[in-house]
């Protein structure tokens, strides 16, 4: 089969530029999109997706790409191709460290995590006062995000999601359970912890975070807000707070193997 090529005028934005640069150097040196992707440790899946829109590329594939074409281009244009799809400053710092991170421990009370969403169900949570127009754009830089999971050296990942944001049905009930499922199947990989803080606990933290670990340098959190009023904590002794913070959060959840089957009990309910 035939991989999808959809056509783009380069006049008409920095990612259409972006993606015909990229997909006429892919041609010009004789490579497929499984070696492209091999080159940037993402599937073929996501060069198609890349080179076709339907996902923005990351900080990390940019850089890639310079490497395996010996140019100075992709990392810069990624930067126009960011700004141009309307990301605050915050949100850009925060999406270059999390592709740097060695490990990411997150909390999440009202959804699935970020990292963990099919690419179904974060259409369904952004579309929420998302102009039809932009929704595309946000989901291409969601799922985008998860290519940190087919790094070479995937971080390691401790999620803790309230056991509400599991039984509020995102879609239809059949979405859902492809959505549960999809958290069990990530849930299995080695590198990743996911435990389910069950109803009643006594965790009283009303927004999300997250906290970056890196192997050289300090850690960094990201506090959630509304309509993309997050912001990126990097003072020492506030994100010292929020790992303890954590930390506690995570004495109140079940462990790995009462999780999973509490999942599997909501699916089955569904």
């Amino acid at each position: 089969m035939e991989p999808e090529q959809r056509d783009f005028d380069p006049k008409g934005s920095c990612a259409a530029a972006f993606v015909q640069r990229m997909r006429r150097y892919r041609e010009r040196d004789g490579l497929s999109q499984a070696e492209v992707g091999a080159a940037c440790n993402v599937s073929p899946k996501t060069i198609s997706a890349v080179e076709n829109l339907r996902r923005l590329p990351t900080l990390d594939v940019s850089v890639k790409l310079d490497h395996l074409h010996e140019t100075d281009y992709f990392e810069e244009q990624y930067w126009h191709v960011i700004r141009e799809a309307g990301l605050s400053l915050t949100y850009r710092n925060y999406s270059e460290q999390e592709a740097q991170a060695d490990s990411i421990r997150v909390y999440e009370p009202l959804n699935v995590p970020g990292l963990f969403q099919n690419e179904q169900y974060a259409r369904r949570v952004l579309s929420a006062g998302q102009h039809p127009d932009n929704l595309e754009q946000a989901v291409a830089v969601r799922m985008g995000r998860q290519d940190i999971l087919r790094r070479e050296e995937p971080p390691f990942i401790t999620a803790l999601i309230r056991e509400a944001a599991l039984r509020e049905t995102v879609g239809s009930p059949e979405e859902m359970q492809e959505q549960l499922a999809y958290l069990l199947k990530v849930a299995h990989d080695p590198r990743n912890t996911v435990q389910i803080i069950p109803s009643g606990a006594p965790v009283y933290v009303p927004s999300g975070f997250t906290i970056l670990g890196f192997a050289e340098g300090d850690d960094v959190a990201f506090v959630e807000g509304a309509v993309g009023l997050g912001r990126v904590i990097a003072r020492p002794v506030d994100v010292h707070r929020l790992a303890v913070r954590f930390d506690m959060i995570g004495g109140e959840a079940l462990p790995v193997g009462e999780s999973e089957m509490l999942i599997k009990s909501i699916m089955e309910a569904l």
